[in-house]
């Protein structure tokens, strides 16, 4: 019995070490087909048919329960999309996946061929490349009744977790088929953990992609606009889903023309936007809604350290385009998504207007320094308009370098269509002769000197016209009126100077004895021109009188 024993213990430790050795060298060959057959089942059905999974190599370690997937291709089939979009059930949205290796550590055969609710240590991708086509036009009329991701793995997987799935070096592009836009991300990472789709996840909006946390880097990203006009770039941004925080390094809107060879890419006036932010900072989204393609939702954004700069050319052709409809809060709702951001905070950003005067030669800047404002209630969303009907901005900020302006906006979201909008301003003391930097070059008027007491403006008005009442008081107001030489330089004109010296302006207002009025101001807009020429010129006109212009 003994030796029985003995021999039967014995067949028993060479057959556990044959199949050892067996599972470990042969990496189960045998099971490739039955895998690959699961997995291209998992995919196609999941997908409703418009994806299908090739796969090249399978090679499955039981011992160290890890399978690394070869060759792997996942592409959608486009007669089924050409189905889908004739019976208004495409998505908008279609991918094209390559993978040259996925590493998956903690599965064994049996669990993608017959197991239900698949628990994973580790998924592992490196130099993926991926396609996303966009297309704008699909119509999904099904899409409110389309099932989420865990009705459709539940019958094949039941639940599905998995620890850590790690992308590395990510090619991805992303396609706006129609339009020939595309933008590339060569270096994207993105890590989430802890990623669990069951029942009691998946309308779970605490998680992000099913995941409790993750983390999503991008380096060195450039989109060149629609209109080739202008290259958009950023350093870097980062994605922290537990803290529902997105943050931008050094976003930058670059007109891909210097100022002369601007005039070429455009053929009727536009102003050119140079824009550079070194830190924007996205706090609370909703991730959920953001992800269903149902509008983007941010508690609260930040705006810190960078400038603005606008420039325009009045050697270009103005046209007779009128502009109706380009509002601030008009552009929300052209906007082709829900939008709501409760709150931006703008810290430290230097805003400066330029133009190009055709008579002088010469550019004129308005500049605002050291800006801070906040930004409450951006939103195209009805709903939520009903509730709020005003979008708010306030700000403060150092103007022409010197003076200390708090200005505002209000504009009626609820009647954006006629463009209903309020504005006020309000300016302390300041050295006038700031303003050379403007007047010089686009009036041909030099200030020798003036002392701002102060300025008010309050202004409302809609797409065809504003009124306001102005209120300005200042002394010690004298100029130089210039005009330009054969050289193409600006001098001084005496006669007419003296004349309006001695003669025409008010050196001071109000005069001694007498108290400052506050001035009616009234100004049809001529419909090709912008909302920032409006209120210029709704105070220029209430301007005129207290000067003596």
């Amino acid at each position: 019995m003994k030796k029985i024993l003995l021999v039967s213990g014995a067949l028993i430790v060479l057959i556990i070490i044959g199949s050892y050795l067996y599972l470990k060298y042969r990496k189960l060959d045998d099971f490739e087909p039955n895998l690959k057959q699961k997995l291209q089942q998992i995919v196609t059905q999941g997908s409703g048919g418009l994806y299908k999974l090739e796969v090249g190599k399978i090679n499955v370690d039981v011992v160290n329960a890890r399978v690394i997937l070869s060759d792997i291709h996942i592409t959608y089939d486009s007669t089924v999309y050409a189905q889908l979009l004739e019976s208004n059930r495409a998505p908008k949205d279609v991918f094209d996946i390559q993978l040259t290796s996925l590493a998956v550590d903690g599965i064994k055969p049996e669990d993608v061929i017959s197991r239900k609710d698949i628990r994973l240590n580790i998924l592992y991708v490196n130099k993926p490349v991926i396609h996303l086509y966009h297309h704008k036009n699909a119509v999904n009329t099904k899409k409110k009744d389309s099932p989420g991701v865990y009705q459709l793995i539940r019958k094949e997987l039941g639940s599905f977790g998995l620890n850590k799935l790690s992308l590395k070096n990510v090619d991805f592009t992303y396609h706006n088929v129609g339009d020939k836009v595309q933008s590339s991300f060569k270096d994207l990472y993105l890590d989430l953990d802890d990623i669990l789709i069951d029942e009691s996840t998946q309308l779970d909006t605490t998680r992000f992609l099913y995941a409790k946390d993750a983390v999503i880097s991008l380096k060195d990203f450039v989109h060149k606009t629609a209109d080739s006009i202008y290259n958009i770039r950023f350093d870097s941004i980062s994605i922290l889903a537990a803290k529902s925080e997105v943050n931008i390094k050094r976003l930058k809107v670059e007109p891909r023309a210097g100022k002369t060879a601007f005039r070429k890419l455009v053929k009727i006036r536009q102003d050119r936007y140079d824009i550079t932010v070194n830190n924007v900072r996205m706090k609370n989204i909703d991730w959920w809604k953001f992800i269903a393609d149902e509008g983007l939702f941010i508690e609260d954004a930040g705006i810190s350290d960078g400038k603005i700069e606008i420039y325009s050319d009045k050697a270009i052709p103005a046209g007779n385009k009128k502009k109706l409809g380009g509002y601030p809060h008009q552009k929300l709702f052209k906007i082709n998504m829900p939008l709501h951001i409760e709150k931006i905070n703008v810290r430290n950003l230097d805003v400066t207007y330029s133009e190009l005067n055709t008579k002088t030669g010469k550019e004129g800047d308005i500049i605002f320094r050291n800006t801070y404002a906040t930004v409450a209630n951006v939103t195209n969303i009805p709903e939520l308009i009903r509730k709020n009907e005003v979008l708010k901005i306030d700000a403060t900020s150092q103007f022409m370098k010197v003076g200390a302006l708090k200005a505002g906006f209000r504009f009626n979201l609820a009647r954006q269509k006629e463009g209903i909008f309020s504005v006020y301003a309000d300016l302390g003391q300041m050295d006038g002769k700031a303003l050379n930097a403007a007047t010089v070059p686009l009036g041909s008027v030099e200030i020798k000197s003036a002392a701002i007491k102060r300025f008010k403006a309050n202004i409302s008005g809609n797409n065809y016209n504003a009124k306001g009442k102005i209120f300005i008081t200042y002394n010690d107001l004298k100029i130089n009126a210039l005009k330009k030489d054969d050289e193409g330089k600006l001098k001084k004109r005496g006669l007419v100077s003296f004349i309006a010296n001695n003669f025409k302006i008010n050196e001071r207002y109000p005069k001694k004895g007498d108290e400052a009025q506050t001035f009616n101001s009234y100004y049809e807009r001529p419909l090709e021109k912008s909302f920032f020429n409006l209120i210029w010129k709704t105070i220029f006109v209430g301007v005129k009188e207290p000067v003596g212009i």
